[in-house]
């Protein structure tokens, strides 16, 4: 069997953030991503890690996450073990940090790195968690998401962008706030405008008062367009925002001043009956209208008739809700080639 160049290509490298790469270096995953997908489409063998362990910790539930990592590491050749946090707790943090605990980071990052290949971690806060994971393990750790990024999502998404728009500078892409009942994370908006201002895209990030993204997260954007030519920009007019735009990814998030460390505590109350004011932020027929020619995006599960019509998310000619959907076992699955297909990093 013949194994691609790229696997092994960035052995040993942890993936937390997409903007902790080049745009050249995500464009490499994103074509070794194309070559995994042709494969599994043909049904050909792509067994390039064989015997390679995953270790997947959740601290929340999960539909897509989980199953496209075991399946994808199973099509690579190798196996995943699934841990909860009744299986590992993780502490050695500051105060805030520490509900979870029992067993050193530190501790559990280098007994893990004994049992297997690489670890993938998501959690419902903290990328500091991440980070020091990351710090004590001798094998490759993985983001799945975190409070602030979902970079394997954004890897998804741009993916999907690029199939339908090879060469997407110039495009203008719409991170939009869309209502939902329930309060969401900040993590795929947060790193869907990364990653399109990183391919020099004219993103615009939509959204009420109230709902600004983390400072550090706008301050990358802002930096990524200068470095890659593309534009960034805040609106608060969705219909505006829409105006023109070649894509658009209405998603919910939280209004962030409710919850740490905006606030003393995460006040679910007084976040719900804010976001109820935004109920007409909901992406529709009349929305896409304004485009040109725009394509829909969500990372899922979309909040049918809350944050988008049916009309809209089921319409072939413009939805590319399942593309990212399957996307995401595929650009997975070309991270794990690349970064656990030869010898350790210590």
């Amino acid at each position: 069997m013949k194994v691609p160049s790229y696997v092994g290509s960035m052995a040993g490298k942890d993936f937390l953030n997409t903007n902790d790469f080049s745009q050249e270096e995500i464009a490499k995953v994103l074509k070794a991503a194309d070559d995994l997908r042709a494969s599994f489409r043909k049904r050909t063998p792509t067994p390039y890690l064989p015997g390679r362990t995953l270790f997947m910790l959740f601290y929340n539930r999960s539909l897509r996450t989980r199953n496209s990592f075991e399946a994808g590491i199973y099509q690579l050749g190798g196996h995943a073990h699934f841990l909860s946090p009744s299986d590992v707790y993780t502490p050695s943090l500051p105060e805030d940090m520490v509900p979870y605990q029992t067993e050193a980071i530190a501790d559990v990052g280098r007994v893990l790195s004994r049992y297997g290949d690489a670890a993938k971690w998501t959690i419902g806060r903290g990328h500091r968690v991440i980070q020091e994971f990351a710090k004590w393990s001798d094998i490759p750790v993985l983001n799945m998401e975190d409070d602030i990024y979902h970079p394997f999502q954004a890897l998804a998404d741009m993916k999907a962008i690029v199939d339908v728009a090879p060469k997407p500078k110039g495009k203008k892409f719409v991170v939009s706030y869309a209502y939902s009942g329930g309060l969401k994370p900040l993590a795929v908006p947060q790193n869907c405008a990364m990653i399109g201002t990183q391919f020099g895209m004219e993103v615009v990030l939509a959204h009420p008062k109230g709902f600004e993204l983390e400072d550090s997260v706008i301050e990358m954007c802002k930096k990524n367009a200068d470095r890659y030519g593309g534009s960034f920009e805040v609106s608060n007019d969705m219909k505006e925002a829409f105006q023109g735009a070649d894509f658009v990814y209405p998603k919910a998030w939280s209004p962030k001043n409710f919850m740490p460390p905006y606030s003393d505590k995460v006040n679910k109350d007084a976040a719900s009956e804010y976001q109820n004011k935004f109920q007409d932020w909901k992406c529709t027929q009349e929305l896409m209208d304004v485009t040109h020619k725009g394509k829909y995006m969500h990372c899922g599960p979309a909040d049918r008739g809350q944050e988008v019509t049916d009309e809209v998310i089921d319409n072939p000619r413009y939805s590319l809700y399942f593309e990212q959907a399957e996307n995401r076992l595929h650009v997975q699955k070309a991270v794990m080639a690349m970064v656990m297909g030869s010898k350790r990093r210590r």
